[in-house]
């Protein structure tokens, strides 16, 4: 991956992702919508919490984060929410570009995160969306918590 916004950037080379983002709004969507309690989640705070795994430099992340908070804010339009989210990738990333290209108008705080989701990156039950198009193919085996049914992480 070349950093920076040149010719042979990721920034200006990566339309086949915006493409797979595209193509998977309307599985997000119907995942909000359908699954997604915001009410449960939230006691005390209206801070609505997004991680972004493998969110490289721009400009699809902040395409594909969008969608989802304006899907969230659109099944709960009676609460009042802020939006947090946390752009991760490796440490090696150029989050300077990411947050150079950050939109004006977005609707949401932004940060970064550098690391690996190979392991923690947030205190637990600290994150309620998390997004992942392009990156999730990297990890080499489904994580334990995932295939216990009895974790609060199990997803049928």
């Amino acid at each position: 991956m070349n950093d920076g916004n040149s010719a042979y950037s990721y920034y200006n080379n990566s339309q086949r992702q915006k493409e797979l983002i595209d193509a998977s709004k309307d599985m997000v969507r119907d995942a909000i919508i359908g699954k997604l309690d915001v009410e449960v989640m939230l006691f005390s705070s209206h801070t609505f919490r997004i991680i972004e795994l493998g969110c490289s430099i721009g400009p699809n992340t902040f395409h594909a984060m969008q969608h989802v908070v304006d899907v969230v804010k659109e099944k709960y339009h009676n609460i009042i929410l802020e939006f947090q989210v946390f752009f991760s990738d490796h440490v090696e990333n150029d989050f300077n570009t990411l947050f150079q290209s950050l939109p004006i108008d977005r609707s949401y705080y932004a940060s970064g995160v550098p690391g690996s989701f190979h392991g923690r990156l947030f205190p637990s039950r600290s994150i309620h969306f998390a997004h992942s198009s392009c990156a999730i193919h990297w990890l080499s085996k489904i994580p334990k918590e995932l295939l216990d049914e009895k974790s609060p992480t199990w997803n049928k």
